[in-house]
């Protein structure tokens, strides 16, 4: 690690000390206190898939019975040092995932650390498990590029049996060599994920626990709220909310045509990149709950799509900068006014029109013809 690198390193660990310290210390970290809630909830043997957990918390809980196992250090540990350790690791964790990607030299992989230092800080300031969740994508891809893919395919699933978004990242398994022993690999990997709870609820108690988690994923989102995602946005929302099903499926059938039909182009690491960054898109803008937070997660695929790219068009660099200040900046209220956030937000819908336009871009980039020549590039 160079010197550079080690300063951007603790910049954000200096951040994530003091954003952490703020919400812990003035009573906020509502986040955490619900994960640490729900987790011993669930080792005395008590659901928190009920009316009773979003009366005395505030909002649904959407994690399943496997994330209360992993939660647990942090649950068990006092309430101050749980919290510290849950914000250190988590950023700890993502920034090593930015600094071992493939095809970034130490020069992009800290251009793109610090373009992200302001999602990465509003996550850690609410305590996300966003964070985790955009690691573990890029782990799973580093992964499945030094052909680790025992490895990759557990972490995907791991992510997709906590918060589900993971299972998305499952497409990307076409991409590479030995596919059905990779999805073999899955379906191990979901059998023994799944039946990890029982070492607490017990073979008679985790199809009824399940069965909860699943109904709350189901009935959690809020028809009457608004989120920030292009199923909410004016003015498509009036026909995009009544048929939110029908829409987020739509979208994916079209991309999955995208996506096969590019099939020659499945070994090109660019290509593997563009796919990626565009599911990291996808689970955010299609989503029914998608706040400022979420789009850490969006916000990274796209950071490594552009950081990776070798030519940038003027329209590429004006919608990176615009991304940046609307969800970097804008959210944070001693950079901006909360008034001018809403305004550019809830009014003018400018921040999810704006993020649809460049992820659209990372889709018509990553599925336009190439010349023959460029076939077999590799990222530098």
């Amino acid at each position: 690690m160079n010197k550079y690198n080690k300063y951007i390193y603790w910049l954000g660990f200096i951040i994530a000390v003091t954003a952490t310290a703020i919400e812990l210390f003035r009573g906020g970290a509502e986040n955490y206190v619900d994960f640490r809630d729900a987790t011993l909830n669930f080792w005395n043997g008590i659901s928190s898939y009920n009316d009773e957990f979003v009366s005395a918390h505030g909002r649904y809980f959407i994690y399943s019975p496997l994330f209360c196992i992993l939660f647990a250090p942090f649950a068990f540990m006092p309430f101050y040092m749980g919290g510290f350790a849950w914000n250190l690791i988590g950023y700890t964790v993502f920034y090593y995932a930015v600094k071992n990607l493939p095809g970034l030299n130490d020069n992009k992989s800290s251009q793109m650390m610090l373009y992200l230092l302001l999602f990465v800080g509003q996550s850690l300031f609410c305590f996300q498990f966003n964070l985790l969740v955009a690691a573990i994508f890029l782990w799973a891809f580093i992964l499945l590029e030094r052909d680790h893919n025992f490895g990759a395919v557990f972490l995907i699933m791991l992510s997709a049996m906590t918060k589900i978004y993971g299972a998305i990242e499952l497409a990307l398994l076409f991409c590479y060599p030995r596919f059905w022993r990779n999805m073999g690999y899955a379906v191990l990997c979901g059998i023994g994920l799944v039946l990890l709870p029982v070492v607490r609820l017990g073979i008679d108690g985790l199809l009824p626990w399940y069965m909860d988690w699943f109904h709350q994923l189901s009935d959690h989102h809020d028809t009457t709220g608004v989120y920030y995602s292009l199923i909410f946005a004016q003015p498509i929302r009036v026909f995009a909310l009544p048929y939110m099903r029908w829409f987020q499926g739509t979208v994916l059938a079209i991309l999955g045509v995208f996506f096969f039909c590019c099939y020659k182009r499945w070994s090109e690491p660019s290509f593997r990149v563009g796919v990626l960054a565009g599911l990291m898109g996808y689970i955010v803008i299609m989503s029914e709950a998608a706040e400022f937070t979420t789009y850490t997660i969006a916000a990274t695929g796209y950071a490594l799509w552009y950081f990776s790219e070798d030519e940038r068009s003027i329209v590429d660099k004006i919608l990176f900068w615009c991304i940046f200040v609307l969800f970097g900046m804008m959210p944070i209220d001693i950079l901006c006014p909360t008034p001018v956030c809403m305004f550019c937000h809830k009014t003018l819908w400018l921040g999810v029109w704006i993020f649809t336009i460049a992820w659209l871009r990372i889709i018509y980039t990553t599925c336009k013809p190439v010349p023959s020549t460029q076939c077999h590039q590799v990222l530098q």
